[in-house]
């Protein structure tokens, strides 16, 4: 996983797979030539499994905000998360902008399964709704997650699935809509795309549909054929019942046949 990390007043840093230092130090690796900005401010690290996290410097005066939560030991990141170190204020993206028109065939959007969007903000947070062929989001009471806020248009975002992929469209161009950190009036998600407008947050979640063209042919597994005249002989008596199940089935009989004859001389 790569990343962008878009400071103002500089260009974009890219923070690949190795841990990197914030800082007003020349020496860092992402020097942020801000008043607000301590010596070492911050690292951003990345894991094995393609995560970000971010954690402050030891000196009190490294204060690290994210998505508005003040950070104390550290925080994993997602795209389109606004970081603020100290009053200097970040943004980081996803390496890729978000395109409409390419449609990414490598993870296309597995439908037998449950493909939800989830609230990462606000009241509702961690609530998943369930998208079926389309889902609104607005201040409507017709839209299928409503949102209490003013700003927001009646119908401001709109996520619908076109054929294999869903697609999110802006209905109202007054406020911006992120993906994935990007400035989008439209895009394709994919499992894991973030959505944004203004401070109200969301996940796309959803399996991804399995492609024969991702397995390596050469790290496959060939199947090895089973010799048969290997296997131990197979006990008839044994493939049916244990020794026990026969005890128990014996004295079923036994019992059945006693109460038969109870009743063929009771009167």
């Amino acid at each position: 996983m790569h990343w962008l990390l878009h400071i103002l007043g500089q260009p974009a840093a890219a923070v690949g797979e190795s841990p990197l230092r914030i800082g007003s130090d020349p020496g860092s690796e992402i020097y942020v030539a801000h008043p607000g900005v301590a010596h070492l401010h911050a690292r951003l690290i990345p894991d094995a499994a393609g995560l970000l996290w971010i954690e402050p410097a030891a000196d009190e005066a490294a204060d690290v905000h994210v998505n508005g939560r003040r950070i104390v030991r550290g925080a994993m990141l997602a795209p389109g998360d606004e970081l603020h170190l100290g009053s200097c204020a970040l943004r980081l993206s996803s390496a890729i902008k978000p395109d409409s028109a390419k449609r990414p065939a490598a993870q296309p959007t597995n439908f037998s399964g449950r493909v939800l969007l989830r609230a990462l903000s606000g009241a509702e947070t961690g609530r998943a709704h369930v998208l079926v062929n389309s889902l609104c989001i607005g201040r409507s009471d017709l839209s299928e997650v409503r949102i209490d806020d003013t700003a927001l248009a009646e119908r401001q975002i709109l996520l619908q699935r076109q054929g294999n992929d869903i697609l999110v469209k802006n209905l109202s161009p007054v406020l911006e809509m992120r993906v994935d950190g990007w400035i989008c009036e439209e895009a394709v998600l994919q499992p894991g795309s973030h959505i944004s407008i203004e401070q109200h947050r969301f996940r796309f979640e959803a399996p991804c549909g399995e492609s024969s063209s991702l397995t390596d042919p050469e790290m496959a597994v060939p199947m090895q054929p089973v010799n048969m005249s290997a296997l131990p002989p197979a006990d008839p008596a044994r493939r049916i019942f244990s020794p026990a199940q026969w005890i128990l089935l014996a004295v079923a009989i036994a019992i059945s046949g006693f109460f038969i004859i109870l009743l063929s001389f009771s009167p």
